[in-house]
């Protein structure tokens, strides 16, 4: 029976979406993406490759994990081997920067990737409920080692090394919408979408050489720009941020991972050589 690794791209505040995706790991196959949701609602009601309508607006609430785990067993008939997740995670409650926040900056701060400061307020109550109720489903944290054979663990993820990773690239991608204004301060704001669009792309294909499916669920966000959809690029920006989590979950899963942090947190990365043959699989669930 094939893996599966839920993937969520969690908001820090209870009001903004969260995006959710669902990879099938294959034998001798790269992963399928399974089903999309911009938000947890619209997850809770995806169908097996049931394309998205990218006009509509989604919007948040406070993470229901139990529906979302049900939701995955009802689509591919068992729980999700793997929960990856991009949000501060912890034991104890957050209040301030974590030894894995400042091991992931040393890291990557010299690419653009250093890592934000959780405290108590945000996103405190919404990471000590994902903790929380993951545990209660029956989930284990997952701080450092490779986990035991058909064990259901949870892990942190964050999208930005990630993606340097996967692109092999020297600096951070710059397709984070919310930091327009920042990116290309000299260009036209029409040039500012249309090359924010281009890194947008560029991520989803580079999730397309990794993942089959993904393009028949997650469109071109040059040509949601150019139907007039700009303010929905939020949207795909969740989305595509969700599956890289999925995707961290599964090289993990591969034992091409690493954490970065001690046994009380952990951020777990794709290993700099994760496309390399030689690499232990370390990690079978």
């Amino acid at each position: 029976m094939p893996a599966h690794i839920l993937g969520i791209d969690a908001a820090w505040t209870a009001h903004q979406p969260s995006g959710v995706a669902l990879l099938r790991v294959r034998k001798n196959a790269k992963p399928e993406l399974i089903a999309l949701g911009r938000s947890y609602d619209e997850f809770l009601g995806s169908e097996a490759h049931a394309e998205i309508d990218w006009r509509t607006r989604v919007r948040g609430c406070l993470p229901p994990i139990d529906a979302l785990l049900t939701r995955c067993k009802k689509l591919t008939g068992e729980l999700p081997q793997i929960v990856a997740l991009d949000i501060p995670l912890a034991a104890k409650p957050l209040n301030g920067r974590r030894p894995c926040d400042n091991a992931v900056t040393s890291a990557y701060v010299s690419r653009g990737a250093g890592t934000h400061t959780p405290s108590a307020l945000r996103p405190g109550p919404i990471s000590k409920s994902l903790f929380q109720q993951l545990c209660k489903a029956g989930y284990e944290w997952y701080t450092h080692g490779a986990a035991k054979r058909a064990a259901r663990v949870f892990i942190e993820t964050y999208p930005h090394p990630a993606i340097i990773e996967l692109m092999q690239l020297r600096m951070r991608l710059a397709y984070k919408t919310s930091r327009l204004s920042q990116y290309w301060s000299e260009a036209k704001s029409r040039t500012r979408w249309l090359r924010l669009c281009k890194n947008l792309d560029a991520l989803r294909r580079a999730l397309a050489d990794e993942i089959d499916g993904l393009e028949n669920l997650i469109p071109s966000a040059k040509i949601l720009l150019k139907n007039g959809n700009k303010a929905r690029l939020k949207h795909l920006e969740d989305a595509l941020d969700a599956v890289v989590c999925a995707w961290i979950g599964y090289q993990f899963w591969r034992g091409r991972a690493r954490p970065y942090g001690n046994q009380e947190a952990a951020i777990w990365l794709p290993a700099p050589d994760f496309r390399s043959k030689k690499l232990v699989m370390a990690s079978k669930i």
